[in-house]
């Protein structure tokens, strides 16, 4: 019978040796295991694709559409924008190994976007990744990881496999770091060898002026630049002359979409115990005002001429649905472009 260190060797043998799909590969392919193989065993394709790991809007639990999560990928590195609940099996679906993270940004911090930092803090970890790794997101994202880090104490108290040395704190395994709180022009946040990283605020929240949340909540969208093509991911937004700033001239527009008539007869439908009456037209609001329609998204698309744009996030996003025709009606008047619905695991 195996021991644990056996069983443990054998999931370390299992993560050094799942490799990224290739470019062209489609959900649920073998990967090619040269791609981890020594480091000069073979070429790996550079080129980068930005895959919808999740592409359901929260934050529901669904079947056919994981929380919100993508993934840049570039070679055998790995940027991981915003972590919903199921993001790990997703990367599975993907090809994608932990090990190949090298920094997570979080839009804002509603839980359909952060859910899963914990666990994928506490894979890297189990996993002897101890290379800090930078997670940037809204002001909060340094005391979320400093007290996501307190509440696994229990588990650095039972490693397995830990070694003579022991493991390091799961704490000294990442890097947080708050954005500012007034971003209103498009600001270099990250930079390494394969990408610039540029973030704006958006309109995702209107709460009163005064207010706590006001003082302190943000949302951001994210603009990626490689050598060879850009990247803007809207995060949870309204309409923003912010977001048009920042994705001008990208070749890939990820947004956020939302079918307002649907997304309203959802809510209307949901027990009072789950949504109490008084708070449905605050929450009916949010939704008219705080996310993009197909209409704006079209009009966004065209005043920063984005080559391409792909949809997720999609709200209500129901398990079952057929006809996406919702998520689609009113871009085509102002955008010309090439439109796509995303799925899960869809690589771009």
């Amino acid at each position: 019978m195996p021991t644990r260190l056996h069983t443990v060797g054998a999931c370390l043998a299992l993560l050094a040796g799942t490799a990224l799909a290739a470019p062209n590969a489609t959900p649920g392919a073998t990967p090619d295991s040269t791609l981890d193989a020594a480091p000069h065993a073979a070429v790996v394709d550079a080129t980068p694709q930005w895959i919808t790991l999740g592409t359901g809007g929260g934050p529901l639990i669904r079947r056919d559409r994981s929380e919100p999560a993508n993934a840049l990928v570039i070679g055998r590195d790995v940027y991981l924008f915003d972590v919903g609940s199921g993001v790990e099996r997703q990367m599975v679906g993907a090809h994608i190994p932990m090990a190949r993270v090298r920094a997570i940004f979080i839009s804002h911090h509603h839980i359909d976007h952060n859910a899963d930092l914990g666990q994928v803090m506490a894979s890297r970890w189990m996993f002897n990744q101890y290379t800090p790794m930078p997670v940037i997101g809204p002001p909060g994202t340094e005391a979320m990881v400093d007290h996501l880090s307190e509440a696994m104490r229990a588990v650095e108290l039972a490693p397995i496999g830990a070694g003579a040395g022991g493991k390091k704190p799961i704490r000294q395994t990442v890097a947080p770091k708050d954005l500012a709180l007034n971003m209103d022009t498009p600001t270099e946040i990250y930079k390494d060898g394969n990408i610039r990283v540029l973030a704006i605020t958006n309109t995702h929240y209107h709460f009163a002026p005064g207010s706590k949340e006001a003082q302190t909540a943000r949302s951001y969208a994210f603009r990626v630049e490689t050598k060879d093509r850009t990247f803007v991911y809207t995060g949870d937004t309204g309409p923003s002359r912010h977001v048009e700033q920042l994705a001008q001239g990208a070749d890939v527009l990820i947004s956020e979409v939302i079918d307002i008539p649907a997304i309203r007869a959802e809510l209307l439908k949901a027990p009072p115990s789950i949504l109490p009456r008084d708070q449905l037209p605050e929450m009916i609001k949010h939704m008219e005002e705080d996310h993009l329609t197909p209409v704006e998204i079209g009009k966004l698309a065209a005043a920063a001429k984005v080559k391409s744009v792909v949809l997720t996030h999609l709200a209500p996003g129901s398990d079952g649905e057929t006809d996406l025709s919702g998520y689609t009606n009113g871009i085509a008047p102002t955008y010309g472009g090439p439109v796509t619905v995303a799925k899960d695991l869809q690589r771009f």
